[in-house]
């Protein structure tokens, strides 16, 4: 059954950036994409950016698709100012805490 929890919404140019990085990570053999080397460039964690993708893009069969591609169409440029970054970063925390919290007070789960 698909997550139907809210997903951390991203601007165009954040998700452009996000789906050709994990395109890049699966066809690493083939070399260094351009989403990798602006994460390489700006120093960016892998992990980080892991989670800004758990948050935003939580089907695995999204992140599965974005993987094996085709990527977008427009090149990524790097999104994030560098102290954006940090608060896109904390936002995408809280999101996926909140999701791990389970249901808000008053939901009944059903038995």
């Amino acid at each position: 059954m698909p997550n139907k929890r809210p997903q951390m919404r991203l601007s165009r140019d954040e998700e452009v950036f996000l789906r050709h990085w994990m395109y890049d990570e699966v066809h690493y053999r083939e070399g260094q994409g351009p989403a990798k080397r602006l994460q390489v460039q700006h120093r960016a964690i892998p992990a980080d950016l892991a989670v800004l993708i758990a948050a935003a893009i939580p089907d695995p069969a999204d992140q599965e698709a974005a993987g094996l591609g085709p990527p977008p169409a427009e090149p990524p440029t790097w999104p994030w100012p560098e102290d954006l970054f940090d608060s896109r970063l904390a936002e995408a925390r809280a999101a996926l805490a909140l999701a791990r919290s389970g249901p808000g007070p008053g939901v009944r789960s059903r038995a």
